[in-house]
């Protein structure tokens, strides 16, 4: 079903009314959006010089991730949480994979900067970079709705105005970001297990989970580029309460990562060193 509704599709063979599958038509705007990223990233490694090489490559990684999550909201309208957690945990698998390094989130140039990694000047361009990708995922996002799969595609290319993803009390909703980007930070900079594929799935899952958990709350992007693309200027939070919200709160929470990684890290194989060495 899901290769007939495709080829259908792809040879331009559905009528004006006819829809295919949800499941199909995520299927195809993944395929779409994965396909894109990953040439014009290859291309970019190939062609471009450093800097514009990181600056193109940071741009596209957050605009697919990005465009991933309008996908996203629809899979977890049809089929609900669990099959949201899978399909989250398969797109940032294969990101680890396809994105080259670059980054697609601005809390980690802010990290960088923190951690004395990255210059200002270049954690600012790199932030703002990503902030326009973010809000390019919408125009990418609308080219492939165009394709007027499903109906929840066609309802979204024709909208006038976007609701905002804030369902909770704007400190709330401060507390919900600051905390899930807090948790996802200070992850990222721990070593849980030996076996790295292993301790990359442990991280996606509770990334994935908390995502799963807070979708209704605030969006649950702990990104502040993605906000940003998908709720800038929507109606139900003015201006201030989303830059306080999905800027600051990710921000508070990279800072609050870095001090707790000060005092709580986490490395298996640096503990399993020390402890032969004491032995010896």
């Amino acid at each position: 079903m899901v290769y007939k509704d495709i080829s259908k599709v792809v040879l331009g063979q559905l009528g004006q009314e006819e829809f295919v599958a949800p499941l199909s038509a995520s299927i195809l705007y993944f395929i779409i959006t994965m396909s894109i990223g990953w040439i014009v990233r290859s291309l970019n490694n190939a062609m471009m010089p450093e800097p514009i090489k990181t600056h193109i490559a940071n741009f596209t990684s957050t605009l697919e991730m990005c465009a991933y999550f309008f996908e996203n909201n629809f899979i977890f309208k049809h089929y609900g949480g669990f099959w949201l957690f899978i399909a989250v945990v398969i797109e940032c698998f294969i990101a680890n994979r396809t994105f080259f390094g670059a980054s697609e989130n601005p809390c980690q140039a802010f990290t960088g900067f923190l951690e004395q990694k990255m210059g200002p000047v270049t954690a600012l361009i790199t932030i703002i970079i990503q902030a326009l990708g973010g809000l390019a995922s919408y125009k990418f996002a609308r080219m492939v709705w165009s394709l007027d799969m499903v109906p929840d595609h066609r309802d979204r290319y024709f909208e006038t105005q976007c609701s905002s993803d804030l369902n909770v009390a704007f400190f709330y909703g401060f507390i919900i970001e600051m905390g899930a980007t807090l948790i996802d930070t200070w992850l990222a900079r721990q070593k849980l297990v030996k076996l790295a594929i292993v301790d990359e799935l442990i991280k996606l899952t509770v990334g994935s989970l908390m995502i799963v958990l807070g979708i209704e709350l605030t969006g649950m992007y702990f990104n502040p580029a993605m906000a940003t693309g998908h709720t800038y200027g929507c109606h139900g939070s003015a201006h201030w309460e989303h830059l306080f919200v999905y800027w600051l709160g990710p921000f508070v929470g990279c800072y609050s990562a870095v001090l707790v990684g000060g005092i709580l890290h986490i490395d298996v194989e640096a503990q399993e060193k020390d402890s032969k060495k004491k032995k010896e």
